[in-house]
């Protein structure tokens, strides 16, 4: 059984398999998934262990002993083993507190749009950037402790029309993006899905209503809940919490920003 362990953000990953040739093909992809985040270390004590096998025609993969997946093409196994081994650095990572959101930066204050999957925030994140908002990430924003916001700008992932959902990805310099490269404080938390027909007709949250519907969006908050609960506080007192469905993605995102700019908050 050939080893090879990594560090990303503070997480031990161990990565194990008897194949060389598949090893080395699913590291090369976790370190493009993770932007080169991806430091290799000594082996020793994990927080996290992956191995990958063949087994007759499937690709196997587990986690810390235990089956997540079996598939029987390569590229499909490899994506999916990719997914997985981020959600994994965001649940255990040390120090940080990341959140299933999308996120740009807008005159030096960070808007997070956490949402679950397929309702629209790839769409709205490249929108708000065509109108000039610097590109954070469309997947994962990443707090710190001081609940400021850091860059993980990855190809903006979109979805096909057309009912299938088909997914393809934009490299965000094709769509004239400025990448954030700083952490940047945030001034607005929007909680938004897309809703045909829906009309644009924000609500700003309490500071508990707030933190409590960002909970679901905050990855580690089963396995560090105190840690979590913090972050999600401190961005609250320094920033706005609202939420409304939205339409057409193009309209949203400037009325989402001439929403910002009246009632934002400077700390």
């Amino acid at each position: 059984m050939l080893n090879e362990c990594f560090e990303s953000y503070g997480v031990h990953i161990r990565f194990s398999s008897p194949d060389k040739k598949l090893l080395t093909a699913a590291i090369d992809r976790v370190r493009i998934s993770l932007l080169g985040n991806l430091r290799e270390i000594r082996c020793a004590q994990d927080h996290v262990a992956f191995k990958i096998s063949r087994v007759g025609r499937y690709y196997v993969l587990e986690r810390d002993g235990e089956e997540l997946t079996r598939g029987t093409t390569q590229k499909s196994f490899l994506k999916y083993f990719e997914a997985v081994v981020r959600l994994s650095v965001a649940e255990f990572a040390p120090d940080l507190v990341f959140l299933h959101a999308g996120a740009v930066s807008w005159k030096g204050k960070g808007i997070l749009l956490p949402a679950d999957s397929f309702q629209g925030k790839s769409t709205l994140v490249s929108e708000l950037v065509q109108l000039g908002a610097e590109y954070y990430s469309d997947d994962f924003a990443i707090l710190d402790h001081k609940g400021l916001v850091h860059p993980f700008p990855r190809a903006i992932s979109m979805r096909m029309r057309g009912g299938d959902y088909k997914p393809y990805e934009v490299d965000p310099s094709s769509i004239g993006a400025v990448i954030g490269d700083r952490p940047v404080p945030i001034g607005l938390v929007f909680l938004t899905k897309y809703r045909a027909r829906a009309r644009w007709q924000p609500r700003i949250l309490s500071l508990g209503e707030g933190v409590l519907q960002t909970v679901p969006f905050t990855l580690p908050i089963n396995r560090a809940p105190q840690r979590s609960l913090q972050v999600l506080n401190r961005v609250a007192q320094n920033a706005i919490i609202a939420s409304s469905d939205r339409g057409d993605a193009r309209r949203a995102a400037t009325f989402l920003l001439d929403f910002f700019e009246t009632h934002q908050k400077f700390v």
